[in-house]
């Protein structure tokens, strides 16, 4: 095992949260007022996800964009390192381009600060970024499947990662974007179509969701993700951001086990507080920082799985999430799976809340 591997870094581990909570879904249905609220202006709604993951959450958004701006150009924008997860994003997208035919998707493995941009502050790297645009063809679901599936070489090739020298954090080893737009809708998308030589954009709704270390200082919440992630917005567009907030039975798990781990100590009002203290006046003229709030999430269980007798796999599942939400470091958790305890407090909690649910907090920033 590396030394410098997190827990939170575990492909496995994040892929069974994602299937065994509503996370993504509750996400979703808190950002749907806002897309209904946006008045798209020529040429297009433009929408940035700063975290793709396994594309659930993304594509939600993408289909509340069709129900409220169906014949609205749609350019959709987005960032992952992870080549597993943009393969998973890929295999979803082909109902996307069937249901609403003027949209155009660009992903990256760009960071924050960059990915609007689509260009590398790294002028070596940015040398040999690797451009790729897809037309695709045809007019059915299963046509454009067969085309994108053929990505997968053109993935492991580019989508390579390394540590960084400096912070030991994963980072891209060529800098790529891929663009994809319907071969039969290019006349009528010309205008949002992004070049090498053109790639820059602003747009009318930003979503971080679960951007950061949750432990990291607001201050390094701010420079690396929030602030880059206000600079893309277009005026009148949103931030919304979204991250664990603690205060419930996943964390109680935690510091049963670790009393000392205080995973969340920068939340909304700390980055709102620094963001005030620290932006340019003309900075914060220009902004709106509208109200926080809690969302739950639960664990996704059947009542026969938890009522008389808890299965394992709940227990399993709820360990899991507990772990991931709160972002424990992997020799951690393996030092208390040797025990076992782990179990019970588990079960415990499960039973006394009927499953189990824990706490996200979303904070909404405005561009006047």
């Amino acid at each position: 095992m590396e030394k410098n591997f997190r827990f939170y870094d575990n492909r496995q581990k994040y892929l069974l949260f994602v299937t065994t909570t509503n996370e993504k879904n509750v996400i979703a249905d808190n950002i749907h007022p806002h897309i209904k609220k946006i008045k798209p202006t020529k040429p297009a709604l433009k929408i940035f996800d700063a975290g793709m993951g396994d594309g659930s959450l993304l594509m939600n958004v993408m289909r509340q964009s069709h129900q409220e701006h169906p014949n609205i150009p749609l350019l959709i924008s987005t960032k992952e390192i992870s080549m597993e997860d943009v393969r998973l994003g890929l295999e979803k997208l082909p109902d996307r381009f069937v249901e609403h035919k003027n949209t155009v998707f660009i992903i990256s493995n760009l960071h924050y600060a960059e990915a609007a941009n689509l260009q590398s502050r790294n002028f070596k790297k940015q040398k040999k970024i690797n451009w790729k645009s897809v037309k695709l063809k045809g007019n059915s679901s299963i046509d454009f499947a067969n085309q994108l599936i053929k990505f997968n070489s053109f993935l492991e090739k580019n989508w390579q990662i390394e540590r960084d020298s400096k912070t030991g954090n994963p980072t891209y080893k060529t800098p790529s974007v891929l663009v994809i737009y319907r071969s039969d809708q290019e006349f009528v998308l010309n205008d949002i179509i992004p070049t090498k030589s053109k790639p820059s954009n602003t747009f009318d709704l930003i979503i971080a969701s679960q951007p950061y270390r949750s432990r990291i200082s607001a201050e390094k919440k701010v420079k690396y993700v929030i602030n880059p992630m206000i600079k893309a917005l277009a005026p009148k567009g949103k931030l919304i951001v979204v991250h664990a907030a603690g205060n419930d039975p996943a964390n109680k798990i935690i510091k049963k086990i670790w009393p000392k781990e205080n995973p969340f100590p920068s939340l909304a009002n700390k980055i709102y507080t620094y963001l005030k203290s620290n932006l340019k006046t003309e900075e914060l003229k220009k902004l709106q920082f509208l109200d926080k709030k809690i969302i739950p999430c639960k664990l996704r269980a059947l009542p026969n799985e938890i009522q008389g007798g808890i299965a394992t796999s709940v227990i399993f599942s709820a360990w899991n999430v507990a772990i991931y939400v709160n972002q424990i470091d992997e020799s951690k958790v393996i030092q208390a799976e040797k025990s076992q305890q782990y179990q019970k407090i588990v079960s415990k909690f499960v039973d006394q809340n009927n499953g189990l649910y824990f706490n996200n907090e979303i904070f909404i920033i405005l561009k006047k």
